[in-house]
C-alpha cells in the first residue's frame, strides 16, 4: 500500500497558485450573438435525504468551487460565464437550489427551504468528495455562502462575496425606493396624471408580478439602461420563484448570520469582497461588511452596478483572480479536530489516522482526462519475471511526478509484497534514501519527481487464472479527495498469458491499451481506487 504523507496540505488550506489567465474571456450573455437560456453542461444528480437534485459540474482542477446565485428565488444559470472562466483551473459546481428552476418540485415548502438548502449543499460536497469548497456567492448567494461556512467552517477553504447583500441587510432598507426612482428615470413605469386612478388598482397575479420583476426591476440593477433591458430579455417565468424569494428572506431575518461566529471564521479563512462602486446596494453592501470585518479585503469596480461579469468583464475577472490568490489569514487550525490537525501538521501516527478515516472512504468517480501540467500524478509498471507463473514475482517501476513542496515525505510499501527497494532517479529533492519498506524524502521542491524500483509479489493464482491487484490509490484531504491520474501497465514478455478481464472496466476515465504481451490502463478519478487485472494461460 502506498502512503503519500502531507501531500497537497498547502493547497488544501487555501494557498492557491495563481490561476491561468484565460487568453479570451468567456462571453457574457450580452456579448453572445445567440443565447440558449440555461446551463452549459450536461446535468448531473446527487442524492439527498428525500430525492435527487440536479447540478452542473465542469473542469477537473484539484480545488472545488461552488457558485451560489442571487435572488434568493432566481435561477443560477446566469453565472455560467463565471463557471466557464474558472473551469480552466478548478472543478466548478453550479445548481439551482431546491424549489427553483431545474430543482423545482410540487412538494417543496418555501418556508422550510433555507434550512434544507444548507443540508443539500453538504450532501453535494460529500457526493463530489470535496474536502473543502471555495465558495463564491453573488448578491443573496454571498449570504448563503456564509450560512454554509457558519454551519461547516472546516469545509470551507475561502469565501468570495460578489456584490453581496450585507449580513444585517442594511443595504436593503432603501432598495425599493432606489429601484422605483430608477424605473421612473428610465421610463420603465409612469405615474398616472389623474391621482384618482390610484384609488382602485387591480391586484396583480403572481405571473404578472414575476413579469414585472424581470422587465422593470431587473434592468435597474445595471449601470446602463440598454444593457439592463437587453439582459432581462433572456429570462422567463421559469427562472424566478416569487414565493421562494419572499419565504427565504423571511427565514433569514428570523435566523440571520451570527457576527461572533463569522468573526472567528474570518480569522482563519480568506473572505474577499468584490463589487461595483455604483451597485444599487451600495454603500451599505460594503460598510455593512466593514463593520463586521474591519480588515476586510475588498475591490471596487467602476462603471458597473450589480452584474460586473456582464458589464465590465475584463476588470471583473482580474479582480476575481486576485480574490482567489490573496493569501488567507495565518491559520492556527484550532477549528479542526485532533485527527484533522494531525493529518495536516504531524508526520507521526498517520497510518492509525488513515485507518480511523476509513469510514469516509469512497468508491472512485471517474472523469475525462485533465491537464497534468501542474498536478501530482503517478505511473506504475510491473514486468513479470520469467518464473512469475511459479512464484508470482516481478519488478515494479513506480514514478511520482509534480510533487508538492513539503519538508518531509514518506512513501511506504507493503513489506510482505515488496523487496529490494531502490531509487532510480529523482529531481528537485534535496535528499532521498531507502529505509526499510519506505523511501524517505527531505526538502522537496515544487514539481519534484522521483522514480523507484522494487521487486514485487504481483501475480496471485486464483482458480484457473492469475490476478494482479493494486491499490488503494487516492489523494485524500480531510473527508474528501483530490483528483488523481494513475497509469498502470503490466508486461509479461514470453509468458503464455493473455489478459481476459479487468476491474473497474473500461469507461469514461478508464482507458485500456492492449498488445499481445502488455496491458496499459489510464485511470482519471477522484476517490479511492483499487484495481484488478485477470490473466489466463493461453
Amino acid at each position: 500500500m502506498l502512503s503519500l504523507r502531507k501531500l497537497m496540505v498547502g493547497l488544501g488550506l487555501g494557498l492557491l497558485t495563481s490561476p491561468l489567465i484565460a487568453t479570451e474571456l468567456p462571453a457574457g450573455l450580452l456579448q453572445q450573438a445567440q443565447i440558449t437560456p440555461g446551463f452549459i453542461s450536461e446535468p448531473r444528480f446527487f442524492p439527498t435525504d428525500d430525492r435527487r437534485l440536479q447540478y452542473q459540474a465542469i473542469g477537473t482542477g484539484q480545488q472545488t468551487v461552488l457558485l451560489l446565485g442571487g435572488g434568493p428565488g432566481f435561477s443560477s444559470w446566469n453565472l455560467t460565464p463565471i463557471q466557464q472562466y474558472l473551469s480552466a483551473d478548478f472543478r466548478v459546481l453550479l445548481m439551482d437550489m431546491r424549489g427553483i428552476g431545474s430543482n423545482k418540485h410540487p412538494d417543496d415548502q418555501p418556508g422550510a427551504l433555507l434550512a434544507q438548502w444548507l443540508k443539500d449543499l453538504e450532501h453535494l460536497r460529500r457526493y463530489e468528495q470535496a474536502g473543502q469548497f471555495i465558495l463564491i456567492g453573488h448578491s443573496w448567494g454571498a449570504l448563503m455562502a456564509q450560512l454554509y461556512a457558519q454551519a461547516h467552517p472546516t469545509r470551507v477553504q475561502r469565501l468570495i462575496l460578489l456584490n453581496p447583500v450585507d449580513p444585517e441587510l442594511t443595504a436593503l432598507t432603501t432598495l425599493t425606493q432606489q429601484i422605483d426612482a430608477k424605473r421612473q428615470e428610465w421610463g420603465l413605469i409612469t405615474e398616472p396624471d389623474d391621482p384618482f386612478e390610484l384609488i382602485e388598482t387591480r391586484a396583480m397575479t403572481e405571473a404578472e408580478m414575476v413579469n414585472q420583476q424581470l422587465t422593470q426591476v431587473l434592468p435597474t440593477y445595471f449601470y446602463q439602461q440598454e444593457q439592463g433591458q437587453a439582459y432581462s430579455q433572456w429570462f422567463s417565468r421559469d427562472d424566478f420563484e416569487l414565493a421562494v424569494n419572499h419565504a427565504v428572506w423571511q427565514s433569514y431575518r428570523q435566523q440571520p448570520l451570527d457576527k461572533n461566529q463569522m468573526t472567528e471564521i474570518a480569522k482563519r479563512r480568506a473572505i474577499e469582497w468584490v463589487g461595483c462602486r455604483n451597485d444599487i446596494l451600495m454603500p451599505g453592501a460594503l460598510t455593512g461588511y466593514q463593520a463586521w470585518f474591519p480588515n476586510l479585503s475588498y475591490q471596487q469596480l467602476e462603471h458597473c452596478n450589480h452584474f460586473p461579469w456582464e458589464e465590465q468583464p475584463q476588470a471583473f475577472y482580474a479582480a476575481l483572480d486576485n480574490a482567489l490568490t490573496n493569501p488567507p489569514p495565518e491559520d492556527d487550525y484550532s477549528d479542526l479536530t485532533e485527527a484533522e490537525r494531525a493529518w495536516l501538521l504531524d508526520d507521526s501516527g498517520l497510518d492509525e489516522i488513515a485507518r480511523a478515516l476509513d469510514a469516509t472512504k469512497r468508491y472512485p468517480r471517474f472523469s475525462e482526462p485533465f491537464s497534468l501540467e501542474k498536478d501530482y500524478y503517478m505511473t506504475n509498471h510491473i514486468e513479470l519475471g520469467s518464473n512469475a507463473l511459479q512464484d508470482g514475482w516481478g519488478v515494479l517501476t513506480q514514478c511520482h511526478y509534480n510533487l508538492d513542496p513539503v519538508g518531509k515525505l514518506q512513501i511506504v510499501y507493503n513489506p510482505d509484497r515488496t523487496e529490494n527497494i531502490r531509487i532510480v532517479s529523482d529531481d528537485g529533492i534535496a535528499m532521498a534514501w531507502v529505509e526499510g519498506p519506505t523511501v524517505q524524502l527531505d526538502d522537496i521542491k515544487r514539481g519534484a519527481n522521483i522514480c523507484i524500483e522494487a521487486d514485487t509479489h504481483a501475480l496471485i493464482e486464483r482458480d484457473d487464472s492469475y490476478v494482479i491487484e493494486r491499490g488503494p490509490f487516492m489523494r485524500r484531504f480531510l473527508d474528501g479527495f483530490y483528483p488523481l491520474h494513475v497509469k498502470l501497465s503490466v508486461s509479461w514478455n514470453d509468458l503464455p498469458l493473455i489478459a481476459t478481464n479487468m476491474s473497474p472496466p473500461p469507461q469514461t476515465g478508464v482507458y485500456l491499451e492492449q498488445s499481445a504481451e502488455e496491458v496499459t490502463i489510464d485511470y482519471w478519478f477522484r476517490g479511492e481506487l483499487r484495481t484488478e487485472l485477470v490473466l489466463q494461460r493461453q
